[in-house]
């Protein structure tokens, strides 16, 4: 038997079809459903990113530069606690308080945001020289009191 004679006696048979048309439309119409499903959860995905940015720049607390500017300018490392007015000369530290050094890592933070806050402002340039020479300077003396410590514990 060839291929075309079994096409021929297919043809002649006579077959009920499996589904009608109304399949194929319940077919497209969930297809278009679900298409508009994804188009709206995309959406409403966006939208609540910007609804959570808005919000986030919203509920932000306002810098006042004045403020921390006048507060550090009022703070010289001299004036410190048990910093030492000579830099060369090793300190001891007690190991059971690090008042200290959490002191100057708060002050070092500070120095940071201020620095950030004056360099999006646009400060002068001699202002960020001041405020990096402090914030320098308060580093220095964070590694001094941590070699300090370092030298205790051995």
């Amino acid at each position: 038997m060839s291929a075309q004679e079994g096409m021929r006696q297919l043809a002649a048979q006579r077959v009920a079809a499996p589904f009608g048309f109304e399949v194929f439309e319940q077919r497209r119409d969930r297809a278009v459903a679900r298409r508009r499903t994804v188009v709206w959860g995309a959406a409403l995905s966006v939208s609540m990113l910007a609804l959570v940015g808005i919000l986030a720049l919203v509920t932000q607390p306002r810098v006042d530069r004045d403020s921390i500017m006048a507060a550090v300018e009022s703070q010289e490392l001299s004036v410190l606690p048990g910093v030492s007015q000579h830099a060369d000369s090793p300190a001891l530290v007690d190991m059971s308080r690090f008042e200290l050094t959490s002191e100057l890592e708060d002050r070092i933070a500070l120095l940071d945001a201020e620095l950030s806050a004056a360099r999006v402002q646009r400060a002068p340039v001699e202002q960020l020289r001041r405020i990096e020479g402090t914030r320098q300077q308060m580093s220095e003396s964070l590694q001094r009191v941590s070699y300090a410590h370092a030298l205790l514990s051995l």
